[in-house]
């Protein structure tokens, strides 16, 4: 399930992911982010990471291919978890997308960052 966070507002999006994700949980919160970036152009977004199942292993490459689509419409990104291989893949990942990682007792921080209030960790 993907929910979107009460903070969120006009450009910046925040979302919560837990239990399973399942193609529709992808497609609507796609559509979601598709509608800020269509009104503002450029989004920020940070996502609360609580569990990373997916119904099928086609998600994943979904989700790859949004990114990779619309990576010239996001500002700033931030991954919120508690696992040490979630922070090892968002510091792989983050020379392609330029996201950033926050431990789960960072959550602030992490929204600070997002809102455009604090400068990039590394």
């Amino acid at each position: 399930m993907i929910e979107i966070l009460e903070r969120s507002k006009d450009n910046v999006l925040g979302f919560e992911v837990s239990g399973k994700i399942s193609e529709s949980d992808f497609r609507d919160t796609a559509a979601k982010l598709d509608e800020a970036i269509k009104k503002y152009k450029k989004i920020s977004w940070l996502f609360v990471v609580k569990s990373n199942k997916y119904d099928s292993p086609h998600i994943i490459f979904e989700i790859m291919g949004w990114a990779l689509k619309n990576l010239s419409h996001f500002d700033r990104m931030a991954v919120v978890g508690d696992k040490i291989w979630e922070e090892l893949l968002i510091e792989a990942d983050s020379y392609l997308f330029g996201d950033q990682y926050y431990d789960i007792s960072q959550l602030e921080e992490a929204w600070q960052f997002v809102e455009g209030k604090v400068e990039l960790m590394y």
